[in-house]
């Protein structure tokens, strides 16, 4: 089992992100698989330009950058690959500027002028299935505690998932990412309890995509609770006049 994990983070080995996929990686490799991270923040992609002659009979399919930054390389490592893992942290509700740029150049890749039908019904380009269409994991982060923040993440994927026929085989989003003390790609200090069940999870969740090719719904409930110790948490996140009392009361204690 091969598996490749884009890191979309602009801080790069020293984001959250990185550590979280160190974390899958472990896990992974202590089942047999290899497991290989690409840290986009550490290559030149040139942001595509929309010119079109990628789908043009004179340049099909190649990219007019091809030969002047280093997407080319990326694309033959995902489809020597069996498993993506496409982690980001959230930027501003949706995906990294970096992770995007890399995934709009997927463009020249797409037989825009053979029209086809996916599996899932839509009109599309006709894909590879040996490069498109393999299994992907969804690993999103962020500071916020609100499960709002991280939706348009996942809705991009699911997207992503019906036009290219690529299954979607675990969904890892770690909100609260500041609580767990990591960053700099190592842990701060003495862990809580949660904090560690947490990174089991990511651990076994690498394990899991190693031997069944998928991360079970119980590891993704582990790896995905809620690590705030508030009491009566999933009632408190319904109400705004609860969530006022606790932002009146944090800001009494920084005063």
């Amino acid at each position: 089992m091969k598996i490749l994990a884009l890191n979309g983070s602009h801080r790069g080995e020293a984001g959250c992100t990185q550590w979280l996929l160190n974390k899958m990686a472990e896990g992974a490799i202590d089942a047999g698989a290899e497991f290989e991270i690409v840290t986009l923040a550490n290559h030149e992609i040139v942001p595509c330009t929309g010119c079109e002659i990628c789908h043009t009979p004179e340049h099909y399919l190649k990219c007019v950058f091809a030969e002047t930054d280093e997407v080319e390389a990326i694309h033959a490592k995902m489809r020597a690959a069996d498993i993506y893992i496409f982690a980001t942290p959230v930027y501003v509700f949706t995906l990294s500027g970096l992770m995007k740029i890399f995934l709009d150049r997927l463009n020249s890749t797409l037989g825009s002028s053979e029209l086809c039908v996916t599996k899932s019904g839509l009109f599309f380009g006709k894909v590879d299935p040996n490069f498109h269409s393999k299994p992907f994991v969804v690993l999103t982060c962020c500071g916020n505690v609100e499960n709002e923040t991280v939706k348009n993440v996942v809705a991009y994927y699911k997207t992503f998932a019906r036009f290219f026929d690529a299954p979607i085989v675990g969904v890892l989003t770690r909100k609260s990412i500041g609580v767990m003390g990591i960053g700099n790609g190592q842990e701060k200090g003495e862990q809580k309890p949660v904090i560690t069940e947490v990174s089991n999870a990511y651990i076994q969740a690498g394990r899991e995509l190693a031997l069944q090719g998928r991360i079970t719904q119980g590891t993704q409930k582990k790896a995905n609770q809620d690590i705030l110790s508030i009491p009566f948490s999933c009632i408190l996140m319904r109400f705004r006049f609860l969530k006022e009392m606790v932002v009146r009361r944090i800001r009494g204690n920084k005063q």
